[in-house]
């Protein structure tokens, strides 16, 4: 019987997962891997992190396929996007891995930011620090000697890729998080090129999500305990693939998936683009399709910050996530007036503001750590729900919305989300929708499943879903509350203010 490994590389861990034919999870390892987070603003990895966690993730889904009697017929990867590793001829990494979350660029952006509606026009994208093509300025102004000394700036899965094929290559989904893929032809755009002073040398054979990249090398085969020649194939990047691992197919429904940061996605069939920019459009990992993302930069990292401040400890042995979670479950909906802007490293959609900070709002001595946690849940739905009104802006009405990521095992926030959204809202059975998107990308690929749809239809069982519907009785008190944060933020963002508190 055949099987399918994926390995999903996100922003604190790796996972290696294996499915077997009608994906079904058998098998799954998570490595632990979070990058280093500097006070300057700095974030960053070293590749040689990853590639010494590879073979072992792979080796234990071997082992796995060897235990239930399947034989994985594809690798498919998946990973976090627009982080920049520069590498030698050699494939020597010369520098850590910028990650996504970076801030180091934040002056470089404001010097680009007239460009801002070309870029957009083209791309479907804002220039962000969040972005790699800035980063790779930054290599050029300010480490000369590394940037000569660089064959190509690739992203975290390019690496992987190299890592497993020999290949130089990265896909369309990864591309069009960069800032120079058009999105229409889906190639390197010469003048986005000329703008950010990338030579179109120094950047990735582009490919589509969904292909197989070439086979697996025997000295990682030998490694891994699979054999050489496995085809693998680049799934697309992780909120793409989590997107289809949700069934995102039309406009009519939306996803979620809240891992590090949260993402509210929708589904459109052309490059759908805001007038006021605060949306990102990127290439989906269903062909022909596109997605609309609107990004909250923090959201689970914030959840996993305050716990380990200690204010969930205890000596009873219970985990910590469950006792946080009972605690919040105990404060009152709106959690007594606390609101809460989860703008820890800088705020996404709508506003984009590398320099928005997060807060508390409304802290008395009366305030619990219950009261705390559960505002941090509605600070993120609440911020969610503007992202949800922008996308339906672009995609249309949506009807219901798909929730994915570390988060989401908590019943109280996906009732949170339910509430503050208006909409029902659906966790699947296989609360891993990245592994799963890759699941369905390798499984068309390797000819397991004719088609996408019917990929997730066929690992969808019936009645493996949760459902959370909206309590009529809580709409105006979270009404109110996304009133109340968006007065928050817009105060706070003044430049009166600003240069006030400096």
């Amino acid at each position: 019987m055949k099987g399918v490994i994926t390995v999903d590389i996100g922003t604190t861990s790796m996972r290696g997962a294996l499915y077997d034919a009608g994906g079904r999870l058998v098998h799954m390892d998570q490595q632990d891997n979070a990058p280093r987070y500097f006070s300057d603003g700095r974030v960053e990895q070293d590749a040689s992190a990853w590639q010494a966690i590879l073979p072992r993730v792979l080796k234990s889904c071997a082992d796995a396929a060897g235990d239930a009697g399947l034989a994985p017929a594809c690798i498919a990867v998946t990973a976090q996007r627009s982080s920049v590793i520069p590498i030698d001829r050699d494939g020597t990494p010369l520098h850590p891995a910028i990650m996504w979350q970076d801030r180091r660029t934040a002056e470089l952006v404001e010097a680009l930011r007239e460009h801002d509606p070309l870029v957009y026009r083209t791309t479907g994208l804002k220039i962000s620090p969040v972005f790699s093509a800035v980063k790779m300025t930054w290599f050029r102004r300010h480490r000369p000697d590394i940037w000569n000394r660089t064959h190509k700036m690739i992203g975290i899965q390019d690496w992987t890729l190299y890592l497993l094929t020999g290949r130089l290559v990265t896909d369309h989904t990864f591309g069009s998080r960069t800032n120079l893929l058009d999105l229409r032809t889906r190639q390197w755009d010469a003048e986005l090129l000329r703008l950010f002073g990338v030579p179109s040398a120094m950047l990735c054979e582009l490919v589509a999500p969904g292909a197989i990249v070439g086979g697996l090398l025997p000295a990682r085969a030998a490694e891994a305990g699979l054999p050489a020649g496995l085809p693998v194939v680049t799934a697309g990047g992780d909120q793409q693939c989590a997107a289809l691992g949700l069934g995102l197919f039309s406009g009519e429904r939306a996803v979620t998936n809240t891992g590090t940061g949260s993402y509210l996605i929708g589904h459109s069939d052309r490059p759908a683009l805001d007038a006021q920019m605060r949306t990102a459009c990127n290439v989906a990992a269903v062909p022909g399709a596109y997605v609309v993302e609107a990004a909250v930069l923090t959201s689970g990292t914030i959840y996993r910050w305050f716990s380990e401040l200690g204010f969930a400890g205890g000596d009873d042995g219970a985990p910590v996530f469950a006792r946080l979670n009972a605690e919040a479950a105990t404060a009152p909906p709106g959690a007594n007036d606390l609101l809460v802007l989860p703008h820890f490293r800088g705020c996404g959609a709508p506003y984009w503001d590398p320099a928005a900070k997060g807060v508390f709002y409304n802290l008395t001595l009366a305030t619990t750590r219950g009261e705390m946690a559960r505002a941090i849940l509605e600070g993120i739905a609440v911020e969610m729900k503007e992202s949800l009104e922008l996308v339906e802006a672009l995609c249309g009405r949506v009807d219901s919305v798909s929730v994915s990521g570390g988060l989401t095992r908590s019943d109280l926030f996906n009732q949170i989300q339910s509430d503050v959204f208006a909409r029902p809202v659906v966790r699947f059975g296989n609360g891993e929708a990245t592994s799963l998107g890759a699941w369905i990308a390798g499984a068309v690929a390797c000819g397991i499943e004719a088609d996408h749809a019917r990929a997730f239809a066929r690992a969808v069982a019936p009645g493996s879903s949760v459902s959370y519907r909206p309590d009529p009785a809580n709409r105006p008190i979270y009404e109110r509350q996304c009133r109340r944060a968006r007065a928050l933020y817009r105060a706070l963002a003044t430049p009166e203010f600003r240069e006030q508190i400096q």
